[in-house]
């Protein structure tokens, strides 16, 4: 499909009364919800998954690169597509910046499945400066081995300030139901970035009480991999709220 004058690869399976939008971490597309998605339709439920700009089999992005191009990108697939709602977004890691994001802005979204999720406080600055001193180092050797990948991710790590700052500051509409799954052992940057994310997720979780924390005992930070019927679980029971909703 097009969007904004780039080709965008989207995937929609199944039927149903909601669409489970799937949103991948940060330098992956969307094979990594293989083991899910059909799951998901199984149970009644179409699905929605994409690469976004520059990953997969998209064409690359405006530059230079804004987190919010990507929202306005996801939203404006689901209209093409003719996804009307209700949703319950699904996504890993970085992707959640964008489902937060998209969330506190469309009213299609009736439901949010965050699995090892950035969240509001898991990269305060001296994250975010621990973040960039470690990737920064490594951009000549990516550029070398793949180019094209370097040509999304660089951008998007140089705009990590940016694009903490407005996950900071999001806004979701009251009484959206959350399922927060977080990882037992998360991905992380320096010594105490697990303390950080823990405790940003209790934080989160704690801030509504249609937000519930889910332990995925014994799983890396993907998830979807090591404990794919948490996710599976998870999305369902959203979408069963969302249903009734």
């Amino acid at each position: 499909m097009d969007v904004g004058g780039r080709g965008v690869w989207v995937d929609v399976e199944g039927a149903g009364d909601v669409t489970v939008v799937f949103e991948a971490g940060g330098g992956n597309d969307s094979s990594v919800w293989a083991q899910i998605a059909p799951r998901v339709r199984e149970a009644g439920t179409r699905t929605f998954a994409y690469d976004r700009a520059g990953l997969g089999r998209s064409e690359p992005g405006p530059s230079p690169y804004s987190v919010d191009d990507e929202v306005a990108a996801l939203r404006s697939a689901l209209t093409w597509c003719g996804v009307t709602g209700p949703v319950v977004l699904t996504a890993h890691s970085y992707g959640a910046v964008i489902g937060l994001l998209t969330a506190s802005q469309d009213e299609r979204v009736a439901g949010l499945v965050l699995v090892d999720a950035m969240v509001p406080g898991t990269t305060p600055a001296s994250e975010v400066e621990a973040i960039l001193a470690t990737y920064r180092p490594q951009y000549d050797e990516v550029r070398r081995l793949a180019p094209e990948l370097a040509r999304t991710m660089i951008p998007l790590m140089e705009a990590y300030p940016e694009t903490v700052a407005r996950l900071d500051s999001v806004r979701l509409p009251a009484g959206l139901p959350i399922v927060d799954v977080v990882a037992e052992t998360t991905a992380t940057v320096t010594p105490h970035s697990a303390a950080i994310w823990r405790e940003a997720h209790a934080a989160f979780v704690a801030g509504s009480a249609h937000r519930r924390s889910v332990l995925a005992l014994g799983s890396s930070h993907q998830v979807m991999d090591d404990k794919p019927d948490v996710v599976v679980g998870a999305v369902l029971q959203v979408v069963g709220l969302a249903v009734a909703g």
